[in-house]
Order: C-alpha cells, then structure tokens, then sequence
C-alpha cells in the first residue's frame, strides 16, 4: 500500500463516516493514524505538536462555513478605514492576531465581529487573544481579558485604545508604583519580639541572604580608627575592650559622653569606628527625668557621624553596647532606661543613614570584660549594615526575633470590668486612643476619664481641638456611655497628681490607665536637638512616669499603653518618637515588676489606615508605595480590646499589617528580622520571591515555560497550552508549605477550589505566574490551620486569581473503607485508543484511565495507575517532581472521568468543593479503582464526586462538589450509554448508511451485526471462531436466506473483516 493509497483511504473513510456519524469518525481516523503500517505523510501536510503526539493536520479547502457578516445595521469597517494613527496601530495589532488565532483573510474581517459567535473563538482562544493584544498596546495587566469573551473587535479596540491613553497610562503608574500587587488581602497579626539563640555564620563565609539584604566589607582593624566613648565607671570594660583592638593593630582613643560634645568630636572624619559604651550599673539617686536625659544624650553622643563619603570611605560604624542581661532589657533583667533603650532610636539611624554600620550589643551588667570581647568585637566586623545581637549570662548568643502569636491560645485576664471601674485614658479624645477606649467601654460598660492637652470644647469652642474632642464625647453619649474629658499637661508631674485627684473625685476611684498620649514631629537624627527631643518625647515617657508615680501607692488593676512599631523596628524620621515607646515598653515592665497586682500591656502599633498620627501626616500612602500596609480601624480596635481581656504572655505586643515585599526589605527597611529561610530545592513552582512574612503571607513570582514545564506539551486544548489543574494545586501546595515552614504533607484537605481563569502558556514566551499563601488566623485552639492560595498571571497584572484554594492542615484523618464491587469483567473500551483519540484532549503523561467497569450518564468506575513519588536527579523539569501532594498525573485522571458520562458536553473543571487527600504517597506503582458519581446538573455546569480507593478499598483521596462547566455541546458524539455499548451505536449508523445506499441503487439491504471484539489478535484460530459463531448466528437469525454482510471490527488488532454468507 502506497502514500498515495493510505491518503485516498484515510479521505474515503473519514467522509463516509462523517455524514452519518462524527464519533465513528473520529474513532477510524485516529486508530489508522497511529497504525505502524501507514506512517507517510499525505501531500499537502504538515506536521504539528498536539497533546506531545505527532498528529496529521487536515487540511480545509473549501470556505469557511462560518464567517464573520454584515449584519446590516452597523457599517461596515475594514483595517483601512480608520483616520487615527493610534487606533489604526491598535487595529492592525488586534487584526493580526485575529487571523493567526483563526486562519481567516485578513481583507474578511469585520471590525463587528464578535470573538465568540463570529469569529468562532473559545473562551480561552478569546482570553488569550485579547492578553496578547493587550501586552503588545503596552497595557498589559490592566484589562481583565475574560471580561471580553464575546466582544466586538471594534469593543475591543475602544478599549484598548482607552488604556493606552498618555494619563490612563500615568495614572495606572502611580497607583501601581510598588512592585507588589496592591490588591493581596490585607492581613493584621499579633506579634511578640522573643530572643532566639542562634550561632554566629563564619564572617568570611556571610553572604547577602534572607536575612541580609545589605553587606558592606567586614572591617580591616589594622586600618581601624576607633574612638570609644565612655564614662569613667566602666573604665574596666573600656580598658579590655582597647588593649584587645590595638592587639589586632586598630588606633583607639578612649573619651567620656561630655568630651565628645564638648569637642564636636564626632564630626571627625578620620575616625573609622564609634563605639559608645553605656553604663553597666546607674548609680546616684537622681530623679527619673535627670536619667531620662543623660540617657538621651549618650545616645546622640555618636548618632551624627558625617558622611563616609567625605573620607572616601565605604561606611562609617557605630556601636552601643548596652547591658540589658542579653534580652535588651525586657526580661529577666528589666533595664534601666541608662543602660540600654536603644533599640528604636538605633534602628533608626540605621535607616536614615545607609553609609553606617550599625549595632547594638547587649550583655549582663555583671559580665566579666574578658570573657565578651572578643565576641563584641566580632560583632562589630560583622559585614551586616545593620545588626541588634545579645549575649545572656551563660554567653548564649541571642537574636531578637519577631514571632507571630496565635491568639487562639491567650489565656483570660483574671479581671472582671463593670460600671464601677474607672479608666484614665490621657490622648484619649482624638484619633487611635479614643477609638480604643470607646470601644472597651461599649464591651465592658466602665467610665472613660479622656485627657488631653486642648482645653474642653465648651471652654474654648472656636480651640482647634474642640469639635474632635466634642465629636468623641457625643458618641460615648450617643451609646449612653459614662465619659467626662479634662485637661492636663501630664508631662507636670503636679498637674497628673491634681488630675488624679479630681477624676476619682467625679467619677470614682481609677482601676485602670491607658496612656496614649504622644506627640511626634517627623525629621531625621541630625536635625533634631536634644532640647527639641527632650520636649517631644515628654508626654509619652514623662507622663508615664508621672502617672505611675500618682498610682504608686493605689496602682490599678490595668495600665495599658498605646505605643508604636518604632520602639521595634525604628521609623525613619522618627528617632526620638521610636525612642520614646521603647521607654514606655520599660517604664510598665517596672511597674508591673514592683506591682505584680497590676496587668500591664503596650500595643505596639504599625500605622493605621483611617485615624492616627500616620493617617493625618500622610504616612499611609507614602508606606503604601513601598509596599507597607496599614491597619484598618476595626482591626486594631479589635485587638486592642482583647488584649484588655486576654493575656497574650508579654507585655508588648507588636500589631502590624505586612510591612512589605523583598522590595522594601531591599531598599533599606530590613529591622523587622523576622526569621528568614530559603524555600526547599524541591519546591520547584518557588522561583522569585516577593514578599516573604513566614507563617503568614508568601508571594513568589515563577515563569512556566514548555521547557521546563514540559506536562504542558500534554495538555492541550484546541491548541491552547494550558496550565493543569493538578499542577497549579501543586505550585500552591508547595507554597502553601513553605509558608508554614512544612517539609511535606501526609494528609490534606483542600476546600473551595476556584478555577476562575484558565492559565494559558505561550509555547515560545511561557507565562509568568504568582503564587500566594496567606495563613488565616485560628478562631479557636483546637481549629485546623487554614491557608488561603492563589495564582495569578501577567496576561492579567498579577490582580486577578486564576486558579484560588483554602488549605486546611493539621487535621488528623483516617481513610475511610468505601464498600465497591466490580463487575467481573470490563467494559470493552481501551481508554487509550478508544476515548483519549477524540473526547479527552490529554497527552501521553496523562493518559491514566486503563479500564472502565461502569459507565452511563450518572456513574462511571474505573481502574487508573497511581505511580510512587520518583524524584528525577538533577531535573529542572517541573513534570519530574518531587510532587507535594502525590502523583498529579492520575489526580488529573479523576478529573478527567466526568467527561465520559457527559460525552456530548465538553466541558472543563471551573471548580471544586473539596479534595480530601488521605494517602498522599503510595509504596509503588499501583492499580487503584475509581468512582465518579454524578450529583446534578444546574444550567451549563455538572456536579459530581469523584473519590478513589486502593486494593483494600481504603479510600484514597475524595472529590466532593466537582464542577464542570459545558464549553461545546456536541450532539452528534455518543450518550455515554453509547459509548459502553458501542456495537450497537455502531451498526446502527452503518445500517441506517445502507439503507440509503440500497435505495440509491435498488437493491436489497443487506443485514449486518458488527460487535467489537478486544483483544482477538491474541486469541488461536479456534477461540475466534468460537467467539465469533454467535455472531453469525445473530445475524443469519435477523433474516434466513438474505444476503448478509458482517463487519467486525476490532479495535486492538485494527483489522476491518468482512464475510459474505450465501444462503444456508
């Protein structure tokens, strides 16, 4: 048999079987496609990729049966009739696509046409088309291109040329200024800052890292100039601390805190190193305010360094060893604001100057000198830019660390609130406190003393103050809540003792203090005087101080304070006002120290959204643009008031929504030293990281190629590379565990499974993808962890999630026995030859499906291969695993077995109730049963579960609430009824086709039986005769002494028999 022949033959019979019936056509066509005996090519072919097979592509000659037309209504426009050059560029750009997705002339079409009922695109081919003309317009990510399925060309071209407009364009730029998608769910969680001990990385083999974002050189002391500044008391310490730095060759200068300022020596450029030593132990009775400035200036003593640039230098460093027991101060050693409180003003200088190398050392106040210094000094070559480091009095090297709380797990408060208590709340009557206080009074119904500065709107109405302070007393009224305001400089400590004094007189005796108020005037460490400081930071520290003075001998039950992030982290701009909620986090420790009967807590808050200092100064959008995002009101409310009535076991609690992306760490912001680790190697969907808040929110960016993402090669539909199911629940599963800091899953449920855009790959471009993980906060402690993910894509800006699921872990589950009995013999159907040819589009990779036991409209049951987790070695294909979730090749073929039952509605999944995942990896490959029941049907969309067990009849994994949406109705396919009993279905439409014939040629028709019969290639001559007599003896019974033609065709053997009987 020649090409010429095999072409002739594969023609006649597809046309003849494509009159009278589709399916039958595809079915022949496919097998001798794929015969061994008929591989040349016909004339006039080519050969095309499809689903990672080798596939004739038929060619069409005759017209397009539907074309686009005048409808008659509109006129007519063609690519030469528009008069505008940009629209004219937009037209040619969407025309050019529209004839290479459809092949149609480029003089036919019609700028009416619609994508979908004209041009005959689906709605994939649609999406695709417009994202592409899109990202050529230069528009990329700012239309949503399932929104234009079924448009006008002209629509489409209005819309693009909108977008392209200079200010649209000017517009989307500012507002998308940060890198990170704005639209990422903004979460708000408690955070305590712990002391993690952690060995020190080898200097010379510290690399820029997750935790480090900035490295300068580590220092060379033999170049060294240090000046260290000191007081006279630590001489001992001082004395160490020089005869070893000159040992390593460094220049060292000893001055005092006085002479420093006195000198100006701190503008001296020559020197390389500032190293302030602070005192190990206060001594003298001096009163707190006297304390509270020399502290302020020993730290000013070395924070105004010039530029490094002036001596050619890389960086300037500047060090403060403080004594604060190795936790800073906060907990078995509560500090004295003179031996440390450096954390926020130090943090802040690092931020405002990236030329200096900035640490800050805590050791126990009774440490031995020598036994520390060759650690301290360590520290200090360190190459970081920035870094906080302790050592306890065993010498253990800690680190603070924030680590996120669960709230579930806070103990209540052994206070009870009523009416007779009585909160003084100064910086009450405005922004972020007032919202605090009046909300714990509507919870807990006791009286609000408000303080503030300004005098009472009834005394002064036209005062600047007056109609927000009258506002917050109006609402408590509105709610018939018990509040009086009063005016106080609380910076005076007679003023507070007066205050005191007059509101348990109005109002009865004070059980509790929240102390808010604060003033902060935004610059940088070299332009603020220590004068200038000392003003700003007194309402916050002095007026700490002076109430807990007034309470001394009556303190409450609870002294809250409203505090800042700064005292944590720093804030740029804001030394001073960092500095002074770091001393309010020591100012309650004390107290609740030396008065244990007393709850204390200092919220320390980021910025909030709608009320605050940040939201009046502008912060917020300014934060915004780097990535920062602020608290919405009702969130920090919320929590402000459960920290009132639960104790979450410190007493600081940081309250921040996410402060940035890699981005915002890269640009300097990197004092929030959240512990930091690289995804595993075998998370091979985590390419780019965006924004990484471990036990939070992970972003990763991931670019999908047909390279190394070659399973695509195998999923294509209609032409359309589409990005699998089973593979983007991998991708989110892998980051899903890389959020929660898991190596591997052993059971899983996944719940409310959204496949709302299908992820369309550019077989020469690939697509970049993002993946998303947010941990959603327990609602209770015995809840199950709940992880919300996402994918979004470039084709629609990373704002929009194609594919979405929750992740619910921690449950432990037993697989279930599921009762099932098999027929005893399958269904005669070779899944691969017999429906991956022309009703599942899937490849080689994905044809799992080896027998079908069941199969009508309702039910299908089926046998598929599940293989065991095979890492390939050294493979940068993604399609190799290692796999999180198990083997995603058979997941697919239980999606895959709805379309079966429906097989003249082709559809594709758009949803998923759950996925309950009970044994995720198996000891080898294995054969497991599988059972897919239809549910309902509403509209265009089927409802099915779909679960499958193993050789115990353990359930595997279950699929509840499967959605398959209807794409293409196709009428002329079998019912699945049909499709099990294919024999039939087939000698009809070839009885019916001689019917027709025998009357064309009066004749008469002739009698058939044709019945498939697998597998008789491996049967003897014997047995297939045999099998094959109740055949004849069907057919000789239809009518005796007729002329009988009998086809039997069998598929395995792809041999066509044709027997002529005469008369018997």
């Amino acid at each position: 048999m020649n090409s010429s022949n095999n072409e002739e033959l594969i023609e006649l019979l597809s046309s003849y079987f494509s009159h009278r019936g589709h399916f039958l056509a595809q079915v022949i066509r496919a097998d001798l496609q794929s015969s061994p005996y008929l591989t040349s090519k016909p004339k006039n072919s080519k050969k095309i990729k499809s689903n990672g097979t080798q596939k004739l592509e038929v060619q069409v000659s005759t017209p397009l049966t539907t074309h686009p037309v005048d409808n008659g209504h509109q006129p007519k426009h063609t690519v030469d009739n528009t008069n505008q050059q940009q629209t004219t560029s937009i037209q040619d750009i969407l025309v050019n696509l529209v004839v290479e997705q459809t092949g149609y002339p480029r003089d036919s079409i019609n700028l009416q046409a619609r994508l979908l009922d004209d041009l005959n695109l689906d709605s994939i081919k649609s999406a695709e088309l417009v994202a592409q003309a899109a990202k050529q317009v230069g528009v990329q990510g700012q239309v949503d291109p399932s929104h234009f399925a079924n448009a006008s060309l002209t629509e489409i071209i209005e819309a693009l040329k909108e977008l392209s407009k200079p200010q649209h364009s000017q517009q989307q730029t500012t507002e998308n200024a940060p890198t990170v998608s704005e639209e990422l769910t903004s979460w708000t969680r408690n955070f305590v800052v712990e002391y993690v001990a952690e060995s020190a990385a080898s200097i010379s083999r510290q690399e820029e890292n997750w935790q480090n974002t900035h490295l300068f050189a580590v220092d060379d002391w033999k170049t060294a100039r240090v000046l260290i500044v000191a007081e006279s008391e630590a001489a001992d310490f001082v004395t160490v601390v020089t005869q070893k730095l000159q040992q390593i060759g460094a220049q060292v200068e000893v001055t005092s805190f006085e002479e420093i300022l006195a000198n100006s020596l701190i503008q001296k450029v020559e020197f390389t190193h500032f190293i302030a030593i602070l005192p190990r132990n206060v001594k003298g009775e001096a009163s707190p305010e006297t304390q509270l400035k020399r502290a302020m200036a020993r730290l000013h003593a070395v924070a105004t360094p010039p530029p490094s640039s002036q001596r050619q230098r890389e960086y300037t460093s500047v060090s403060y060893i403080q004594f604060g027991g190795g936790y800073f101060g906060k907990l078995q050693q509560i500090g004295d604001i003179e031996q440390g409180c450096t954390i926020g003003f130090v943090s802040t200088l690092h931020l405002e100057r990236p030329d200096l190398k900035v640490r800050i050392i805590d050791l126990p106040a009774d440490v031995e000198p020598s036994t520390v210094v060759e650690r301290v000094i360590e520290e200090i070559a360190r190459p970081d830019a920035f870094l906080a480091v302790g050592y306890d009095s065993q010498l253990i090297r800690r680190i603070p660390r924030p680590r996120i709380q669960d709230r579930s797990l806070y103990e209540n408060r052994n206070l009870t609130w009523s009416a007779n208590d009585v909160f003084l709340v100064t910086g009450g009557a405005k922004g972020i406190t007032a919202e605090c206080a009046l909300a714990l009074a509507r919870v807990t119904g006791v009286k609000m003393a408000l303080v503030g500065s300004s005098p009472h709107p009834q005394d002064n109405p036209m005062g600047k103050s007056s109609p927000e302070i009258a506002r917050i007393l109006r609402r408590f009224g509105d709610e018939e809540l018990t509040c009086q305001y009063y005016q106080c400089n609380i910076a005076d400590a007679q003023a507070v003792v007066e205050l005191v004094e007059q509101v348990e007189k109005n109002l009865g005796n004070i059980t509790g203090i929240i102390h808010g108020a604060a003033v902060n005037k935004a610059r940088r460490v070299e332009n603020c005087s220590l004068a200038e400081a000392e003003v700003e930071i007194a309402p916050k520290v002095m007026g700490a101080i002076n109430l807990c003075q007034a309470l001394q001998s009556k303190p409450p039950k609870m002294f809250a304070g409203i505090s800042s992030i700064g005292a944590v982290v720093g804030l740029p701009g804001n030394s001073w006002y960092s500095f002074s909620n770091e001393v309010l986090d020591l100012i309650l420790r004390r107290f609740a120290q030396e008065h244990p009967e007393t709850s204390v807590i200092s919220t320390a808050y980021s910025v909030w959204a709608e009320v605050g200092m940040g939201a009046r100064m502008g912060t917020v959008h300014n934060l915004r643009r780097m990535g920062i995002k602020a608290i919405p009101k009702n969130e920090g409310v919320n929590r402000f008031v459960q920290l009132m009535q639960k104790d979450p076991g410190d007493a600081q609690v940081v309250i921040t929504s996410s402060l940035g992306g890699v981005q915002t760490l890269g640009r300097g912001f990197d004092t929030w030293r959240i512990k930091r680790v690289p995804p595993p190697e075998t998370s091979k969907f985590i390419e780019q990281l965006q924004i990484i808040d471990p036990g939070i929110e992970i972003t990763a960016r991931t670019h999908l190629t047909l390279e190394k993402d070659s399973y695509v090669k195998d999923h294509v539909y209609k032409g359309s590379y589409l990005f699998p199911t089973v593979f983007g629940l991998e991708a989110m599963a892998q980051i899903v565990a890389y959020t929660v800091a898991q190596e591997r899953f052993y059971t899983v449920r996944i719940e409310d499974i959204r496949l709302e855009r299908p992820i369309v790959v550019d077989p020469q471009n690939g697509v970049e993808i993002e993946l998303r993980a947010e941990v959603l906060e327990r609602e209770s402690s015995n809840a199950p962890l709940r992880v919300l993910a996402e994918i979004r894509t470039e084709q629609t800006g990373f704002t929009t999630a194609h594919f979405a699921a929750t992740f619910i872990l921690g449950q432990k589950v037993e697989a279930p026995i599921q009762k099932l009995e098999l027929p005893t013999e399958p269904l005669a159907i070779a899944p691969k030859e017999d429906l991956y040819s022309w009703l599942l589009f899937q490849g080689p990779r994905f044809q799992r499906l080896q027998q079908i036991y069941t199969l009508n409209s309702t039910k299908m049951v089926f046998r598929t291969q599940r293989n065991a987790e095979e890492e390939v070695q050294d493979s940068a294909d993604r399609a190799d695993g290692p796999f999180l979730l198990g083997d995603p090749y058979y997941r697919d073929s239980l999606l895959q077995s709805v379309q079966p039952m429906v097989p003249q509605d082709l559809g594709l999944p758009i949803g998923i109730k759950s996925i309950q995942i009970y044994q995720i990896y198996s000891k080898g490959v294995e054969s497991c049963i599988g059972v897919a029941q239809a549910e309902a049907k509403k509209g265009k969309q089927y409802d099915t579960t779909v679960f499958s067990v193993d050789a115990d009849r353990r359930v595997i994994e279950k699929l509840e609430g499967y959605q398959l949406r209807i794409i293409e109705h196709r009428p002329d396919h079998p019912t699945a009824e049909e499709l099990a009993n294919r024999g039939d279905r087939h000698e009809q439409l070839l009885h019916q086709e001689l019917v027709e014939r025998a009357a064309a040629f009066d004749v008469t028709v002739p009698q058939i039986s044709l019945v498939e019969m697998p597998g008789m290639h491996n049967l003897s001559a014997q047995e297939r005769h045999q099998r094959q007599l109740p055949i004849f003896s069907k057919t000789v019974g239809k009518f005796l002494n007729l002329l009988v033609l009998l086809l039997i065709f069998t598929v395995t053997a792809k041999e066509l028999f044709f027997r002529l009987l005469e008369n018997f």
